[in-house]
């Protein structure tokens, strides 16, 4: 059983503060090789999804000089057409810290949740080049369900989502996880690996 501890929650926290708060992010475990990360490649896929976030999440901070900012526009239109009554209603950005602990070790973590609907669930936003019928195995891929299940215990519910837009199908589909169990193999051997004994 993985449980989690020292829960702490951070509300309108730009990203770079959000970056500072320490402890291991989803993206640096599934990443790292040998506790060592490459540096990103940014490419226009990359790029559309992060400004299609920042449109529907931080409109303030979304980067309108951005070449593929008018293709992001379209696409968050989009989403707002189909999830636009349910956006509205839930918490953006929300960033937390706490500790999680498996057998006798113990990891600082991080994680910033797209949306949070308090007591319910949490959604993660996706932007996709993949056709709806090879979403469940970019998910897989991905590892999109333990980032889910992270964020999920880190918000204290049951229930994730993903909110993938396919670009090629032109729609967006919500896509439901159950996150209940308190084991997840990908966090546990990251706990162990960079964890400590207290």
């Amino acid at each position: 059983m993985i449980t989690y501890s020292n829960i702490q929650r951070h509300d309108n926290l730009p990203f770079e503060e959000y970056l500072k708060l320490g402890g291991y992010s989803h993206s640096f475990l599934k990443r790292e090789r040998m506790g060592m990360v490459e540096d990103l490649k940014m490419t226009d896929n990359i790029m559309i999804g992060k400004l299609v976030d920042a449109i529907l999440t931080e409109p303030k901070n979304a980067e309108m000089s951005n070449e593929l900012y008018p293709v992001a526009k379209l696409i968050a239109y989009e989403i707002q057409k189909t999830f636009g009554g349910l956006i509205v209603r839930f918490q953006k950005q929300v960033s937390f810290t706490a500790d999680v602990t498996y057998r006798a070790f113990t990891m600082p973590t991080t994680g910033r949740l797209d949306y949070l609907l308090p007591g319910h669930a949490v959604i993660d936003l996706k932007v996709t080049k993949s056709k709806h019928a090879a979403v469940p195995g970019l998910v897989d891929y991905m590892g999109y369900k333990n980032q889910l299940w992270h964020y999920a215990k880190m918000a204290k519910v049951n229930k994730s989502y993903l909110m993938i837009h396919s670009i090629p199908s032109k729609s967006t589909i919500l896509y439901a996880y159950d996150c209940s169990l308190d084991m997840n193999d990908f966090w546990a051997e990251k706990i162990i690996t960079f964890g400590k004994v207290a």
